[in-house]
């Protein structure tokens, strides 16, 4: 009977706690920061455990997260970031703190591995990415998964200037890992913005895009572009530094093409969870520099008086644990450019970022529209006219192309919910 009274007593005190908030969910906020320091850490994971409502800290280290009021008495908060400590809280550690102007203070630890590098060298790095390969169809869904998720595109000239702002709430089909079907998109709700003139360079059609963050799954599709059989003739493989991630521990794999390999082909590195020899995370770029055959690779359409070179073409993908299985959570593209007029001293830069995290997701196939669908070869900025609808937004009513993806998701919650993926 204590024990119950006790319980209730934590249960109205957090219920009183979050008044202000809808009687359905709650909002919690806190700034991740190194144990011992005010250095924020960015990209730190949060999740409520046993959910898949998750949330990754902004530039400050600041996040928020909407919690459902049925998990406040007993519910569990985990805070994870590459080669730290994990930390794990109660939601009442949260009392008054629910905005991101007020956030609890949490201070991760940093870990440090000291391993043998006879051991860590006894694993031979492309005997371990092939092992990782070998159980993708026992660590990744065997079924198609239905996800919800937001998705942004930037371009800009030079530092500055932003020449085309586009941003949906997309529905994705993740094709089943154990078949050869490739993933399906579709724009539920989206809006955009084209800033050029004349004067711009920018008649161009780049591949890129939502597609091409889903071509990226390299657990997905072959992996840097090169066959299962074939990756020991192209590329060379040495362990890198472990890293952990909350209390997972990561063996690095880090990759670049052959010396005498003169294909356009991936360097990078691939995190590979020790436990499940699941790939967690893969951060690549591809030799473009310098090469003028690369234009070919991303550019679709583009002024004949203009001389383009690719400068830098950088990848990176997030896969989460949730259960056994990992899933495709977020990735990011950038890809940069330099134009040239003919006869022409003086060029311009572009950067073309491309971003896409997934909030929610469910086994199953969600219904795509055939003129909602995106394709590989789709240009975001006149596809998304058709989508446009300035009140589903709200009171997000302009779209800001300096703040982080996570602060976005925070602030378009609501709208999510009324195109949950159960629907």
């Amino acid at each position: 009977m204590k024990r119950l009274v006790l319980l209730a007593a934590m249960l109205l005190c957090i219920l009183n706690l979050y008044a202000q908030e809808s009687s359905d969910f709650v909002q919690i906020a806190g700034k991740v920061v190194v144990k011992g320091s005010s250095q924020p850490l960015h990209f730190a994971s949060v999740t409520l455990a046993g959910t898949n409502i998750s949330n990754v800290t902004n530039s400050e280290g600041v996040f928020t997260l909407k919690i459902p009021a049925s998990q406040l008495a007993d519910g569990l908060v985990t805070v994870s970031h590459l080669g730290y400590a994990e930390a794990v809280l109660r939601i009442s550690d949260f009392k008054d703190h629910s905005s991101p102007e007020k956030p609890l203070k949490i201070s991760i630890v940093p870990v440090n591995y000291t391993l043998d590098p006879a051991i860590v060298s006894a694993h031979d790095p492309l005997e371990l990415l092939k092992a990782a390969i070998m159980k993708i169809n026992e660590n990744y869904a065997t079924e198609n998964i239905g996800m919800l998720a937001f998705y942004r595109e930037m371009v800009k000239k030079g530092s500055s200037k932003y020449l085309a702002m586009n941003e949906a709430i997309v529905d994705i089909n993740k094709a089943s890992y154990s078949s050869y079907h490739g993933d399906r998109a579709g724009i539920y709700k989206g809006r955009g913005s084209k800033n050029y003139d004349s004067t711009d360079t920018l008649f161009i059609k780049y591949v890129g895009g939502l597609g091409a963050l889903l071509e990226i799954d390299n657990v997905k599709n072959p992996f840097a572009g090169v066959p299962f059989d074939e990756l020991g003739m192209y590329y060379e493989f040495r362990n890198g530094t472990p890293q952990v991630l909350g209390n997972r521990f990561f063996r690095v794999v880090e990759f670049t093409k052959k010396s005498y390999i003169t294909d356009i082909l991936m360097r990078g590195r691939v995190f590979i969870d020790s436990e499940t020899l699941a790939i967690g995370r893969t951060e690549m770029s591809i030799n473009v520099e310098g090469r003028d055959d690369a234009v070919s690779i991303f550019i679709l359409k583009r002024p004949p008086q203009i001389r383009i070179e690719v400068l830098s073409a950088q990848y990176v993908v997030n896969y989460r644990m949730s259960g056994n299985k990992w899933y495709y959570e977020y990735a990011k593209s950038e890809v940069r450019f330099a134009t040239r007029k003919k006869h022409s001293l003086f060029r311009n830069t572009f950067t073309v970022t491309s971003e896409i995290a997934v909030t929610d997701f469910k086994p199953g196939v969600i219904p795509i529209k055939n003129d909602a669908r995106i394709k590989f070869r789709d240009y975001m900025t006149e596809k998304v006219e058709a989508f446009t609808d300035e009140n589903f937004w709200e009171n997000y009513n302009i779209i800001e192309p300096d703040q982080s993806i996570e602060k976005i998701i925070k602030k378009i919650v609501k709208q999510l919910k009324k195109h949950n993926i159960e629907n």
